[in-house]
């Protein structure tokens, strides 16, 4: 075993890696899955939301996540701790809300990692019998293959996953483009395109709330920059970088691709079309200005791009593992590194069984898959606008008591004024959480009580080993 893993001497084992800006930036952009949210979300906002201005509520969130950006690239700067929002976290207000933060994150992560097997089974459904002719298969055969792939690709190193998630990720924003540019060129539904849903006064009409609760969690995940920071080359430059790209990129995409799709559906009626079929009303305006075969090509894509984000969520939850292991709060053995491949072994196997399990429960309860993986990312959105939250409050702690060698605005106006807006969304999140997992309010109020457990056990745990085993309280949050 010796010739094949290495167990860290130290007391804080690293993982090693050669990514470059562009295999983060892709990396994190996958995690976002922009076809996904093309055919998806943005309907959804166009049609539950702010109707014809859901362009401005993409462009509020994407400004609300870029102050908060500012600040949490200059704690990347004095802070090269690879733990994310689970460092910070700790290192800005304390280790037991840093731990309480740190296990809500990985549940969240989990939870979208696990879920969105189910919906890959009826993706790859809809590709391989709808599209392709191939016999119809249960959601959970396509499940177990794609889980099968992504358990071994997890294990080995990192840039290989890297590489397909760029290649995936370059053609999804390929087929974007195209999209965009063929409605703008043609004119729309109209054959002229319309500025109405750019104008600031359009943003506020129907379900401001709702539009931006599912705005915001449109940009999760851009923290991975900082997750993967001892993988990747020159971290101090590559971080800030890579998150800069990935926050502005994200606002525009979304942005624009917005306006794109309330023209090409027509600004009379894509409200009703949007509400009453979102991802075919969608695919409908794809037929319309890309022709059969950018259809074809992006239905293709919605299958790549949903395994693009469980190879993502993967590489996020092992991760999430080993610094935890490596802290000791979970079991040390989850913090080895393997020799040859530099991945975090244990960790990505565990994480590949504890996926395992809970959609072979799923199954076993006979869940529907598309509720399921409602559910699941609903868990994930709550939990991320929260952490987005309590984190920009303590990069706005900690920047003043160890940042004061950067300006004043990035210390303390950018992330006190994107408090006020993860603020809002994070109460949003909470008040209408049944909106978010499409579920009853029975399973919104469980899954609540259950996050709360995991949050407030964190802290609990910190409490008892700050007691008990004061040297793994000292390592909470890789300090």
């Amino acid at each position: 075993m010796a010739t094949m893993t290495q167990e860290a001497t130290s007391a804080q084992p690293e993982l090693r890696g050669n990514l470059g800006l562009f295999h983060l930036f892709f990396t994190v952009m996958a995690w976002n899955a922009p076809l996904v949210i093309v055919f998806a979300a943005i309907p959804i906002v166009v049609g539950y939301g702010n109707g014809i201005g859901a362009a401005g509520a993409f462009i509020v969130a994407g400004v609300t996540i870029g102050l908060f950006a500012l600040g949490f690239t200059r704690m990347t700067k004095i802070l090269p701790t690879p733990g994310a929002f689970y460092a910070y976290i700790t290192a800005g207000l304390g280790k037991k809300l840093g731990l309480g933060s740190g296990l809500l994150t990985l549940i969240g992560y989990f939870a979208a990692y696990s879920g969105t097997f189910a919906f890959g089974g009826v993706v790859s459904n809809q590709l391989f019998h709808d599209t392709l002719g191939l016999p119809e298969l249960p959601w959970y055969v396509w499940g177990i293959i794609l889980w099968l792939v992504v358990a071994v690709l997890g294990l080995l190193k990192f840039s290989l996953s890297a590489t397909l998630l760029t290649v995936f990720l370059g053609l999804e924003l390929l087929v974007i483009v195209i999209y965009d540019i063929a409605v703008f060129v043609q004119g729309g539904a109209t054959g002229v395109i319309s500025a109405d849903p750019l104008i600031p006064e359009n943003w506020v009409n129907g379900s401001v709330a709702m539009a931006m609760l599912f705005a915001i969690g449109m940009f999760g995940g851009f923290e991975i920059t900082a997750l993967f920071r001892s993988e990747v080359r020159n971290p101090s430059r590559t971080v800030p970088v890579a998150t800069y790209m990935v926050v502005i990129a994200a606002t525009i995409m979304y942005a624009v691709t917005s306006w794109a799709f309330v023209n090409a559906a027509g600004m009379d009626n894509v409200i009703e079309q949007a509400a009453g079929d979102p991802t075919g009303t969608m695919h409908a305006t794809f037929l319309a200005f890309g022709g059969k075969l950018l259809s074809d090509i992006s239905s293709v894509l919605v299958f790549t791009s949903t395994f693009a984000v469980i190879l993502a969520g993967h590489n996020i939850v092992s991760r999430y593992l080993f610094n935890l292991g490596a802290d000791g709060i979970l079991p040390k053995q989850l913090s080895m590194v393997h020799a040859k491949q530099g991945s975090p072994y244990r960790a990505s196997l565990v994480a590949s069984l504890a996926c395992l399990a809970v959609n072979i429960a799923a199954i076993l309860a006979n869940v529907d898959p598309v509720a399921f993986y409602a559910a699941m990312l609903g868990m994930t959105s709550l939990v991320l606008i929260v952490i987005l939250f309590i984190c920009d409050g303590a990069i706005l702690v900690y920047l003043n008591r160890n940042g004061r060698r950067f300006s004043f605005f990035p210390r303390v106006i950018a992330p006190s004024l994107a408090a006020v807006g993860l603020g809002i969304c994070a109460y949003l999140a909470i008040t209408n959480f049944n909106a978010l997992t499409g579920g009853s309010q029975a399973l919104s109020t469980a899954l609540m009580v259950f996050l709360g457990v995991v949050f407030f056990g964190g802290i609990l745990l910190a409490a008892v080993y700050k007691r008990t085993k004061p040297q793994v309280y000292a390592r909470i949050g890789r300090q």
